[in-house]
């Protein structure tokens, strides 16, 4: 597979989801003008994948963001997980070429506009103004809901801590070899490998969206200095040196 063939997916009935965020944004944004700039860069991978790589139906992303980070959701579902797997690899690695991390977990479900479930007064003042006006202040709504993204973040409060990508273990069997799998103590959820895992999907990712692609030993460095330097929890640096094959941990 080429670069300019990057596969549509066999559709299954539940779209699926990526809820992908920054971490240590909380802990570091007061003091780390580089933890914006990360989520900066994760929206613009987002952007950059969505318009290069899927910019028509029935492959479209729709991406919302969520704080401090996004979640994606396809437009159909798909009887295989490599697709959103992989997308979330690509992305991982372009935030850690900007020299922060992010962690990222795969869900399936529905996913839909909720916007109608609101009160008439919001809908006709959204309607009306773009944002709802509160006198001079306004409020914003999130009117996308649905179990693709609950069972995305579900996922993602049972991942072990650490800059890992994780999904249920279930779906593990349906991506290909090329992909890194590793069990986690929780036995639903199943982590994947996303510095040494290489693909053709993978490679067609970086290059049509012309994302930064660091090598693994570019990311062991990137690492090193980040605990070097931000001094993250010792069950974060185990973690993420457990699941993306680091090196010996550092121990409790």
């Amino acid at each position: 597979m080429t670069p300019d063939a990057l596969p549509s997916q066999a559709r299954n009935t539940e779209r699926w989801a990526i809820y992908i965020d920054v971490e240590g944004f909380s802990a570091l944004y007061a003091q780390d003008d580089g933890i914006l700039r990360a989520l900066c860069a994760l929206a613009e991978g987002i952007w950059s994948i969505g318009t290069h790589c899927f910019p028509e139906s029935p492959d479209r992303l729709f991406a919302h963001q969520t704080g401090d980070g996004f979640v994606v959701v396809s437009e159909f579902g798909a009887t295989s997980l490599e697709l959103p797997v992989s997308i979330a690899v690509v992305l991982l690695r372009h935030v850690t070429g900007g020299g922060r991390f992010a962690k990222a977990s795969i869900g399936e479900g529905a996913f839909g506009d909720i916007h109608g479930c609101y009160p008439e007064v919001l809908r006709t003042a959204a309607a009306s103004e773009g944002g709802i006006r509160m006198g001079r202040g306004v409020m914003t709504l999130f009117p996308r809901m649905g179990t693709a993204l609950i069972d995305a973040v579900s996922v993602s409060k049972n991942s072990p801590s650490g800059a890992v990508l994780t999904l249920r273990a279930a779906r593990g069997s349906s991506l290909p070899r090329d992909l890194i799998i590793r069990q986690c103590t929780h036995r639903d959820i199943v982590t994947v490998d996303w510095v040494h895992s290489q693909s053709e999907v993978i490679k067609g990712l970086q290059v049509r969206g012309k994302l930064r692609a660091p090598l693994a030993e570019q990311i062991v460095t990137i690492f090193n200095d980040y605990v070097e330097n931000h001094k993250p929890p010792t069950s974060w640096v185990d973690g993420t040196r457990y699941a993306l094959n680091l090196g010996e941990q550092t121990g409790t």
